[in-house]
């Protein structure tokens, strides 16, 4: 408590008395808080009483739990209430020739293309897969003809993670097993910046903040780093939704000029396994190995607020967070984080509390359990251990719907494309797979 505060809590108890006429209990504490209940120190007497204030502050504490309690029917409500069954589930397309070796991470981004048609060049906006494989390339697909339109080779490891800059979509974001991290501006194909050193061991992570004003890269030597854009990008689009999606038809605008500076390291007793930004811009969530907390981080303050993900409040390790992310229906109320101990949960946000408890997807040994969400809520898709399949998981019913089968090894990740409603995988057998809702439909332009 500050000096001031410390004066005005005083005088406020003095009022109090002398109102009340408690001469004895007044008597007191003028004798023993003299020193700072001096008339030269309080300097003068308080605006508001102190039954006033009691009286405001019980209003706002009956109202915060009015707020709590509508959060809380909202919810109720929304896991009672039964999706439209429109989800992808037939197979559309089969593209094994991607990559010469294992397919780690992918995901869907509309880019300005460039042909050359009757002797000039013509840009148009099209959908493209972009994928990095342990062949130590990203490279960029298109999504309506398989054709390949770039390569990029920048990094001396296999690339685990891939994001894009939600106000510069050609600004590409990688990491790798090679510790690096690296900008990318993919319609120039120009290396932007290019970041060595940062760790010890491979970045498992890289992901943009919501207005792109941030980026964090965790890794498995302990690991959190914080990057931030000199100078500050001002938002003229709609900032990265809740869940992962493809832009919608997004305006090129060149990053030229853009550099990114560290600006903080945050260090943990074990490896980091997942990150996820809320969607309220200023909060990251982090979950590490051998920990049974997810540490939500402040990115104002770096200040980190851990929650339980034992039901019964204990500090057991029975499971690790392989995968997290917030829900993209609801303004992120609820956490859906994928476990190593066949089990994902769903967390209400800042809670320790359970919303529900999904079963039936395998996890096994060195496997790498993925998902993501339906934009609905009241699906989502998650990779399973128990060959080559993903399965498509009800949340409101608490069940696996059916399990979607095409591949001939591990999936390692997933993508949902909402413009589309194409699901998008890849995996070990060194292919991607896009699924569609509608059996005889094609990929829509």
């Amino acid at each position: 408590m500050s000096p001031k505060s410390e004066c005005l809590a005083h005088a406020l108890v003095l009022q109090f008395l002398e109102q009340k006429g408690y001469s004895k209990a007044l008597a007191a504490f003028k004798e023993e808080a003299g020193s700072i209940i001096a008339e030269d120190k309080l300097a003068g007497k308080p605006r508001e009483s102190l039954t006033k204030l009691v009286d405001e502050y019980a209003v706002g504490q009956l109202g915060s739990k009015m707020n709590k309690l509508s959060l809380k029917r909202q919810i109720e409500d929304d896991l009672s209430t039964h999706g439209a069954n429109h989800y992808p589930q037939h197979l559309y397309e089969t593209l094994p020739k991607i990559h010469t070796s294992n397919i780690l991470t992918v995901r869907t981004q509309i880019l300005p293309i460039s042909n050359f048609i009757d002797n000039d060049y013509i840009s148009s906006q099209v959908p493209t897969l972009v994928t990095g494989s342990a062949d130590k390339t990203v490279k960029i697909t298109s999504l309506l003809t398989g054709d390949t339109i770039s390569i990029f080779s920048h990094h001396s490891g296999g690339v685990l993670c891939v994001d894009f800059h939600p106000q510069y979509p050609s600004l590409m974001l990688t990491a790798s097993l090679d510790g690096t991290a690296a900008l990318i501006d993919v319609v120039k194909n120009d290396k932007v910046q290019i970041f060595k050193d940062l760790h010890s061991k491979p970045i498992v992570k890289a992901k943009f903040s919501n207005d792109g004003n941030l980026f964090v890269t965790a890794s498995y030597d302990h690991t959190l780093n914080f990057f931030k854009m000199v100078p500050p990008v001002t938002p003229t689009t709609p900032v990265t939704p809740a869940t992962p999606q493809t832009p919608r038809s997004p305006t090129y605008v060149s990053p030229t000029g853009i550099k990114y500076v560290k600006i903080h390291t945050m260090k943990f007793p074990s490896a980091l396994e997942a990150i996820a930004f809320l969607p309220d811009g200023h909060t990251l969530i982090v979950s590490i190995r051998e920990n049974n907390y997810l540490h939500y981080i402040d990115l104002l303050t770096f200040n980190v607020e851990k929650y339980n993900m034992n039901a019964n409040g204990d500090d057991h390790v029975s499971f690790t967070a392989m995968d997290i992310s917030p829900s993209p229906h609801n303004n992120g109320a609820y956490i859906l984080v994928s476990t190593d101990k066949s089990r994902v949960i769903l967390f209400r946000t800042r809670s320790s509390e359970q919303l529900r408890n999904f079963y039936g997807v395998t996890v096994g040994e060195l496997f790498t359990p993925r998902h993501c969400w339906h934009p609905s809520g009241k699906y989502f898709f998650v990779n399973d251990g128990d060959g080559q399949s993903v399965s498509v998981v009800d949340v409101v019913e608490e069940k696996i719907l059916r399990k979607l089968e095409g591949h001939e090894a591990q999936v390692r990740d997933l993508w949902f494309d909402s413009e589309r409603e194409l699901l998008i995988t890849c995996g070990f057998d060194k292919t991607v797979i896009v699924w569609g809702c509608d059996e005889s439909a094609k990929i829509a332009s």
